[in-house]
């Protein structure tokens, strides 16, 4: 019978820690899971799309990775010989001249509200 109480009190216990997860919890590599989402795009390859509404001028998160003078997929070229390999899951924003979202020299900010399962993009200055 107290053999049942433990597990009673452990489980409850358990529930806590669930129930009382912390922002950081929810950060990988920079990234809010909790807010965001990367699975295949109809636009091209995967793409990052919202978990659930995300209101204008939210900051998601940092942009990760390293320098680079080669180009490649996931490069965003910050001068004409100057590259910054993006590393973290914001890799997976494509490309859109109706951007609803941008990418500073460190952060993804959201430019409107972005509904829940839309896809987020960002202008990548093509012309």
């Amino acid at each position: 019978m107290a053999e049942d109480k433990t597990k009673s009190k452990k489980s409850k216990k358990d529930k806590k820690k669930k129930n009382g997860k912390k922002a950081k919890d929810f950060i990988v590599d920079g990234v809010p899971t909790d807010l965001v989402y990367v699975k295949k795009s109809k636009i091209h390859g995967k793409g990052m799309f919202a978990a659930k509404r995300i209101k204008k001028d939210v900051t998601l998160g940092p942009l990760l990775g390293r320098p680079t003078k080669k180009d490649g997929t996931y490069v965003l070229w910050l001068t004409e010989k100057k590259g910054f390999r993006v590393t973290n899951d914001y890799r997976f924003i494509n490309h859109s001249k109706k951007a609803n979202c941008a990418l500073t020299d460190t952060e993804v900010v959201t430019l409107k509200s972005i509904k829940p399962d839309e896809e987020l993009f960002h202008d990548y200055g093509w012309e």
